[in-house]
């Protein structure tokens, strides 16, 4: 028992050397390395960055004008945006970006203050690896309001409506939506971007917005096929007709009729003094009755019901008798005497009408079943004197099914 309580004893003795030892040892340790511990109180550590810059050893008072240089370096850089508009690529400065310095330093101050004395030394003496902090950045509201008003002008993609494309035939091309920048997700997804990781050499942020819907006709794309036409020629050295029939045509081009409407030539073409007619002979716009002609001729070969035509005082020169239609109309509008049909299909029809060189074209334009195989050709017989009488052949799959009389026409002058 006695030899126990000696061992004990022993053990005692051993662990309280040990023990007073170590304080020592941490004390003597502590007052050698006191003057070199209290300078880091207010001076970084060694192996201590933020982000990719190098700040061991400077001094909280330093630390401003340290990172100021290293401020404008950062916010210099190149930052790429990325939208359905294209790239665009500005500075980080532009959009209003700001670097919290006093924070970034707030927090390595923290760092170090938990950091026991071992762990200092271990600091200063460069065995420990690099510690790495962040800058911390914020928004400038009223920069990146003015900033963003410039980035969503260059991000915008304006919606194209749908349109006809005459260029060659007739195409119906439907509408593309456009784009436009979102002002509130984007500043969140900029803050996001630069609270987190990234790599600063390779900046670029994908924005977001929302689709401007364009406007699409469907009924219009069905529109593939020219289903009839007609071409009457003109004396292009009679410049003053020639010109009324030019603008008469213009007027035309591009008119839209859609299933069962009827279409009015005075409606587009008339009254027959406006912009683009000029005086020829007798009256201001003489002339645009070719162009009348050449749309109804067109209207027949097409099928469609002929709803008001007249003829002209004396047989025209350009067609058949009695496949002729006069115009006219009061300088007002408050009469006039119209040339009318309505489309007889289930599509709408695109009337393309243009000139070459002594030349009047009209082509009715429309879906490839529209006639349901059905062609038709016009007919003129004439009655002795002045009279004709005009015939509409139709035709199944090129097979003559009908042969029906359009008009008869007596002409009251030679």
């Amino acid at each position: 028992m006695r030899d126990k309580i000696l061992d004990n004893k022993t053990h005692f003795v051993a662990f309280s050397g040990i023990f007073l030892f170590l304080i020592f040892f941490y004390i003597v340790f502590y007052f050698l390395n006191q003057d070199i511990i209290e300078k880091y109180n207010h001076v970084i550590l060694p192996s201590i960055y933020i982000d990719e810059f190098d700040m061991s050893n400077y001094s909280y008072d330093e630390f401003d004008s340290v990172l100021e240089n290293k401020k404008n370096r950062i916010l210099s850089r190149k930052v790429v945006f990325v939208s359905k508009g294209g790239e665009i690529t500005t500075t980080l400065k532009e959009i209003g970006l700001v670097i919290d310095t006093e924070k970034t330093l707030s927090k390595i101050d923290s760092y170090q203050e938990k950091l026991s004395y071992p762990q200092k030394i271990w600091y200063i003496n460069g065995h420990n690896h690099p510690k790495e902090f962040s800058f911390y950045y914020s928004i400038d509201e009223d920069v990146f309001k003015a900033f963003f008003t410039q980035l969503a002008e260059k991000a915008y993609v304006a919606p194209v409506d749908g349109h006809f494309d005459t260029s060659e035939g007739v195409r119906y091309v439907r509408g593309v939506n456009g784009f436009k920048l979102d002002y509130d997700q984007n500043k969140e997804i900029i803050e996001k971007y630069f609270s987190g990781k990234y790599e600063p050499e390779d900046m670029k942020i994908e924005l977001v917005g929302e689709e401007v819907e364009a406007y699409t006709n469907e009924s219009y794309a069905t529109i593939d096929t020219m289903t009839s036409s007609f071409v009457t020629e003109y004396d292009t050295w009679v410049t003053l007709r020639a010109q009324n029939l030019r603008t008469g045509v213009g007027y035309v081009n591009g008119a839209i009729v859609e299933p069962g409407e009827v279409f009015s030539f005075f409606r587009y073409a008339g009254p027959y003094n406006k912009a683009g007619y000029v005086f020829y002979y007798e009256y201001v716009g003489n002339g645009v009755c070719q162009v009348a002609t050449t749309v109804y001729d067109a209207a027949l070969l097409g099928g469609h019901e002929i709803v008001a035509r007249s003829p002209h005082k004396k047989k025209s020169v350009y067609v058949d008798g009695g496949l002729d239609a006069t115009v006219a109309s009061s300088n007002d509008g408050s009469w006039n005497t119209d040339m009318k049909f309505r489309n007889v299909y289930e599509y709408p029809i695109y009337i393309k009408a243009y000139d070459t060189y002594g030349e009047i074209h009209v082509e009715f334009w429309s879906n490839h079943d529209a006639t349901h195989g059905k062609t038709y050709s016009t007919e003129s017989v004439w009655l002795g004197g002045r009279g004709y009488r005009t015939y509409l052949h139709t035709y199944q799959d090129g097979v003559e099914i009908s042969r029906d009389v359009i008009t008869t026409t007596w002409y009251p002058e030679d």
